[in-house]
């Protein structure tokens, strides 16, 4: 039998694991549905364009890098340069009816921190979040990104506007690495198998227009080591993606938050969703 994710509104505000299993100790979950953890692809002609702008409530995103309702974007960045306080503002400030968060691979300590913090109660109201840290079996980090983008795409066949943000799609590549490795698959670049590079694709391809109204809007962080753009993961992601952001430390360093290079960015969608004086 396929694997399924239970869904439903009780979702809304909650906290789950990599099971689907609530961890913010309010209870259990009132969902009455079940939908796949890994559907069957769309038909990619009946899937809608990306045709109307979606605000992400940031500024230099909306004003210069405008995102449409189902664009797929990677905010690429060294660690330490915002990322996450980038994602937490999105979440509190997007026009979208849900988001739907998945923090793999974080610190025990960053996974509260950001529940209290950067998204708060006005955000959670409107969240669903969904933690694997980086201290669980690589299998259950793998299945936290994928059970997260199913909720999104229970939001989305119900006709809402979702925005999916997941911190970070690095690590869950790294967690394919380690399966990959442990099973024998040939190392490639920077030690990542294949596997590890088909699993980009995968993911990314779920998120977009529905075959209806719906959409979901997906912003993924991408860990670039040493902060090179020539990153292997990056490069996968920018390759998939519809627009990627670039953060830049030398800005960071100068205290200038968020710290978005507007030049070395792009939102390949932007001419699509705004008008022609906004261009």
């Amino acid at each position: 039998r396929d694997a399924m994710v239970p869904v439903g509104p009780g979702l809304i505000g909650r906290v789950l694991d990599g099971w689907g299993q609530p961890i913010d100790g309010r209870g259990p979950l009132d969902c009455e549905q079940s939908v796949p953890l890994h559907p069957a692809p769309l038909n990619p002609l009946e899937r809608g364009l990306v045709d109307a702008p979606l605000s992400l409530g940031i500024g230099a995103i909306d004003g210069t890098l405008t995102s449409g309702r189902g664009q797929r974007i990677a905010i690429m960045a060294g660690a330490g340069v915002g990322k996450s306080t980038l994602l937490g503002m999105m979440a509190r400030y997007t026009d979208a009816d849900v988001t739907v968060l998945a923090l793999v691979g974080e610190r025990s300590r960053e996974v509260r921190r950001f529940v209290e913090t950067e998204l708060g109660t006005e955000g959670l109201e409107r969240s669903v979040v969904v933690a694997a840290t980086s201290n669980m079996a690589a299998a259950l980090r793998i299945r936290a990104a994928c059970l997260a983008t199913s909720i999104a795409e229970y939001y989305r066949d119900q006709g809402k506007k979702v925005l999916l943000l997941m911190d970070s799609l690095t690590r869950v590549c790294m967690a394919q690495r380690e399966l990959g490795l442990a099973i024998g698959e040939p190392p490639t670049s920077r030690g990542y198998p294949p596997s590890s590079f088909a699993l980009v694709p995968q993911l990314l391809e779920r998120a977009g227009c529905g075959t209806g109204s719906g959409s979901i809007t997906a912003a993924y962080t991408v860990l670039l080591e040493g902060d090179d753009l020539g990153d292997p993961v990056g490069d996968t992601v920018r390759a998939v993606s519809d627009g990627h952001i670039v953060l830049s430390r030398r800005l960071a360093d100068h205290g200038h938050y968020p710290a978005i290079d507007v030049l070395a960015s792009t939102s390949r969608v932007m001419t699509d969703v705004v008008s022609e004086s906004h261009q």
